[in-house]
């Protein structure tokens, strides 16, 4: 998994950081994806330059475009745009079925601006993100007290840094919402420990002779959620969970 890029940006304040965030809200928004010149909107950013957009405001204009609504609104089945919205724009997959449905319905009930704001213009968007810091992949800070099945769920939408987001991608995620079961984050066949998860730890108690500030624990993903439940209840905090 990609590991969480968190910036923020008030503005007027710092040009050259306010450029790397741009960048950044480009990445997340649009799940990675390369854009032609055309695609790029410049009167939004230098609303954003000039501190007339928060970063709030500039996800919002950016997921609203006419550019988003073509690379994922339109080339999508509902279900695909919802959970990529989720991605996009809070930083994680739907819970359940329950949650895809109901913003499918909204979908097709209010249409494509009234669907975005209901995740830019949320409590969760507001509480995780304020109006000032790009969204991200919260999928490592949920695993603390959370559910080992959302991990893995959002695992399968990852892109990683080489990728980026595309339909083929959600099909896993979905298939997992309806049945309840956990997706697979694997794809490559097995050669020695190519099918592992090392998950990188800290823990406030000794651990071996030599304490190191981070641990490492290499396991199959059938045990990984046995192996989380053993870190927490030392006192220990998930730092990431990647490919061995």
């Amino acid at each position: 998994m990609t590991e969480p890029t968190t910036l923020a940006s008030q503005p007027n304040v710092d040009t050259s950081h306010a450029a790397v965030v741009v960048q950044q809200t480009y990445r997340q928004v649009f799940g990675n994806r390369h854009l032609m010149e055309l695609d790029v909107n410049s009167s939004i950013e230098a609303l954003f330059m000039n501190g007339d957009l928060t970063v709030q405001g500039f996800v919002m204009a950016l997921a609203q475009s006419d550019t988003y609504k073509k690379l994922f609104f339109e080339t999508n089945s509902p279900y695909q745009f919802v959970e990529l919205n989720f991605k996009h724009l809070l930083g994680r997959p739907p819970h359940d079925q329950v949650e895809l449905m109901n913003h499918v319905r909204l979908l097709q009930d209010e249409g494509f601006e009234a669907e975005i704001a209901s995740y830019v213009y949320s409590e969760e968007y507001l509480s995780a993100f304020g109006v000032d810091q790009v969204p991200y992949n919260r999928a490592s800070e949920s695993m603390v007290g959370g559910r080992t099945l959302n991990y893995t769920r959002s695992r399968v939408v990852d892109a990683g840094y080489a990728g980026y987001d595309s339909a083929e991608r959600q099909s896993k995620l979905l298939q997992s919402l309806c049945s309840g079961n956990s997706p697979d984050v694997v794809d490559r066949k097995s050669v020695g420990n190519a099918n592992s998860l090392t998950i990188n730890w800290t823990s406030r108690r000794q651990v071996g002779a030599n304490r190191r500030a981070v641990q490492k624990s290499v396991v199959n993903q059938t045990s990984m959620s046995a192996t989380i439940r053993s870190i927490l209840s030392q006192g220990g905090k998930i730092l990431s969970i990647a490919k061995a």
